[in-house]
């Protein structure tokens, strides 16, 4: 499975509800500390991430609402959902290579809100962030993001799974 990406991905009404939601100052948001690999142990490698699903359980109301991209996406097992976020530095900060998970899945990164970051590839392919696209790609081939220098935050949902 290359990556492949698709934009206007979701109806725009329920889009809509979902940025909405996920860009409010009433979402919460928890600091972490390592962005791809753990023990990067870089000062500006961090980002604000709200768990979706994990370990077999939903950790958030905010799951239920995002049950129709789930059926979008066809998932038949949800291995992880989270929303992420990524705080504009002043500058582009491009954070290392990681894979999602070492075994065979789908991946599903959704973007909340149109700036100049991106997720790039082992082959040197950037999907840009334009909010409401998608791109899907296995998880478990190396990928990165990067923040954004043009937003104040670069949002997306993360996804994993069959």
């Amino acid at each position: 499975m290359n990556q492949d990406f698709i934009d206007n991905y979701l109806p725009p009404e329920y889009f809509k509800k979902l940025q909405d939601k996920v860009l409010s100052n009433k979402f919460p948001w928890l600091y972490q500390a390592d962005v791809a690999n753990i023990g990067e142990n870089q000062s500006n490698h961090f980002y604000f991430n709200h768990g979706i699903y994990e370990n077999n359980i939903p950790r958030t109301p905010f799951f239920e609402e995002c049950i129709p991209l789930f059926d979008k996406l066809g998932v038949r097992g949800l291995v992880r959902a989270r929303a992420l976020l990524y705080v504009n530095q002043g500058k582009q900060i491009i954070h290392e290579k990681h894979i999602d998970y070492n075994f065979e899945h789908k991946t599903a990164v959704f973007y909340m809100n149109t700036n100049n970051g991106y997720t790039e590839f082992e082959d040197g392919t950037k999907v840009e962030s334009v909010e409401n696209r998608i791109v899907l790609f296995d998880g478990s081939k190396p990928h990165n993001s990067s923040t954004c220098t043009d937003q104040k935050v670069r949002v997306v949902l993360s996804i994993n799974y069959f």
